[in-house]
Formats: C-alpha cells, structure tokens, sequence
C-alpha cells in the first residue's frame, strides 16, 4: 500500500523537477569526487574559497540551490571541471550576425 502511494504521488512529479533533481544530484557528487581526490575536507575547500565552513556546507546541502557563478568558483578552488557542456561544432568567430 505504501509503495502503491509513493508511486502515485511520483508519477505526479514533473518531469523537469525529476530531472533537475538528478542532475542537482550528479553535481553535488561531483564536488564530493573532486574533494577527495584532492584530500579536501570542507573546512580546507573553505578555506581556499575565502569562505566559512557554514558557507560551503550549506552550498553542499539539497536544500541551497547552486547558481552558475558558486559552482564556477567551486571549479576554479577545486581544480576540475565540475560540469561540462558540449560545445556545438560552430566557432564563434565564424558566426556573423544580421542587424
């Protein structure tokens, strides 16, 4: 009965909601990855950031929303790539623009 409801109420999620979930998901392990690889604890990643350890705690829990800018600066204190966008096969110095 229980898992009959959970189902229901599931099903009843959007699909963007699903997805930015999986991906808020995949970022936040990420950052976990990037950390111990470079032996991090939060408090060193703080540290390095100019931030407090509340600060980046917090940045870390699902109940703060990352914004691009948090996550490039995590980039740059971590030293990797924390989310990567292909880019499409056009250069920009190709592209004209009609005014």
């Amino acid at each position: 009965m229980r898992n009959k409801l959970f189902q229901e109420v599931l099903e009843q999620v959007p699909e963007h909601t699903r997805v930015f979930v999986r991906k808020y998901g995949d970022i936040i392990d990420r950052i976990y990855e990037l950390m111990e690889e470079r032996g991090f604890s939060e408090k060193d990643l703080a540290n390095k950031m100019g931030k407090t350890e509340s600060e980046i705690s917090e940045w870390l829990r699902w109940n703060h929303i990352l914004s691009l800018r948090m996550i490039a600066e995590l980039e740059v204190a971590l030293g990797g790539e924390i989310i990567c966008v292909p880019s499409g096969k056009k250069d920009f110095q190709d592209l004209t623009f009609q005014v």
